[in-house]
């Protein structure tokens, strides 16, 4: 067991820590496909899928120690003075309530064990239970009195998967309640998430999600039926959720997102109403390799994304409605001016509504209703101009008079105002001749 550590943990840690540093150099930067990023939206999962990278690229920091964790498991884990037999291991107070400990009269610092929290943890008998497997070697994390075991970990040569059953989940938090002093939660959890990590070659991993089961979680106060409208409610059907492939020794990272259809219900207050949310889905499929940006399959599923408030529909969003609810895009930089090029097929088709009274903000001084691109668009990085260079681009808007509407050799330009009187900044349109 320990040498599966050592060596399988310790593998796939480095192999993992190399291909998330190498890959970085390949990823574009949070400033790239800025344009890209505003015409698609927030609202699209394909705007998600620039974010992730990006977001990859600038939070991997190469801060993460494989070597210094593996120490850590070997010698304060998985020890003989921890082991209780079968295979059984007692998870060290040391381990999880060590804190740092300032001394003002010398001016020192020392770690010293939580008293309060070593006892909490007696008291939750939190234990590692190790076997082998056809597949490699099993841990299975151990909590309360009934040896629950919400949490297990398969390690092999080259994988690392980790699962969370949410019933064994659920059945522990009632166990550990009364331990700790509290009241058994009126909760009702169910489903199976596994989060995977897997070394396909020297510095080249994959990180997964997967909804194993369909996950649905229900949360009340005491007394509360767990499916009135008091009771916070969350649902989202099987799938494989995420995809990261990450290849130290290529020019390419690859994201797939496939979250399924997905529901949410959030209890209202004396301030506000209950809000509901009902998601199809999300998916695409996203490659960036020599500069070049490649969305295919991106989707908010086969139904309106809505959110309600208080039973009455406050925003919707429709992806493609008529178009087969999805689309692919090709979206590229010039190295040496910047500009962005965007191609979609069949079009990029996004429209909204939103009742600002019902969310209980204050309308803008206008709202964007509908984006249209059918063709290709080119931006200039310098005037900020847009290009229509195949097709139509067009942005309908509530009041009216601020969308616009541009054809092939037209270009869209862009002016930032703002209001002294309201002291708001909005952006307004006008299409003319290519500058």
């Amino acid at each position: 067991m320990r040498s599966a550590i050592h060596d399988d943990l310790g593998h796939i840690l480095r192999e993992t820590k190399a291909a998330a540093d190498a890959s970085t150099l390949n990823l574009p930067t949070g400033s790239a496909f800025g344009f890209a990023t505003s015409l698609l939206g927030s609202s699209s999962s394909s705007g998600i899928a620039t974010r992730m990278l990006a977001a990859a690229a600038e939070d991997s920091d190469g801060a993460f120690d494989p070597d210094a964790m593996l120490d850590q498991l070997e010698h304060e884990l998985f020890t003989d003075a921890n082991h209780l037999g079968d295979g059984v291991y007692r998870v060290p107070a040391s381990l999880v309530c060590t804190q740092a400990v300032y001394d003002e009269t010398t001016g020192t610092t020392t770690e010293a064990v939580d008293p309060d929290c070593a006892s909490q943890l007696d008291k939750m008998q939190l234990r590692i239970r190790v076997a082998d497997d056809g597949d490699g070697v099993r841990f299975f994390v151990q909590i309360d009195a009934n040896h629950d075991e919400p949490l297990s970990l398969l390690l092999s040569h080259d994988k690392l998967a980790v699962t969370l059953n949410l019933d064994d989940a659920s059945a522990a938090m009632t166990a550990i309640a009364p331990l700790v002093g509290e009241s058994a939660p009126n909760a009702a959890l169910s489903g199976s998430i596994t989060g995977t990590l897997e070394v396909l070659g020297a510095a080249h991993a994959q990180v997964a999600l997967d909804f194993d089961r369909a996950i649905s979680i229900k949360l009340a106060g005491e007394g509360v039926s767990l499916d009135g409208p008091d009771a916070l409610r969350l649902a989202s059907a099987a799938a494989r959720v995420l995809t990261v492939d990450l290849d130290g020794g290529a020019p390419k990272a690859s994201l797939g997102l496939g979250l399924g259809a997905t529901s949410a219900h959030i209890p209202g207050d004396d301030l506000s109403a209950a809000t509901d949310l009902a998601l199809g889905g999300a998916t695409l499929n996203a490659v960036f390799e020599d500069g070049a940006l490649q969305l295919t399959n991106v989707s908010l599923g086969n139904t309106t994304t809505t959110v309600s408030v208080g039973g009455q529909t406050a925003m919707s969003i429709d992806l493609n409605p008529d178009a087969g609810r999805a689309f692919a895009a090709t979206i590229t930089a010039d190295p040496a001016t910047g500009d962005e090029t965007v191609v979609v097929s069949p079009r990029f088709d996004l429209r909204t509504q939103i009742d600002h009274a019902l969310l209980g903000d204050e309308a803008p001084v206008y709202d964007v209703t509908r984006v249209l691109v059918d063709g290709s668009l080119r931006a200039d990085a310098l005037t900020g101009q847009i290009e229509v260079l195949a097709g139509t681009f067009s942005m309908t808007t509530n009041p009216s008079s601020y969308g616009f509407s541009a054809t092939i050799g037209q270009c869209v330009q862009q002016t930032e105002n703002y209001d002294d009187t309201t002291f708001t900044s909005y952006t307004t349109y006008s299409v003319g001749a290519c500058q």
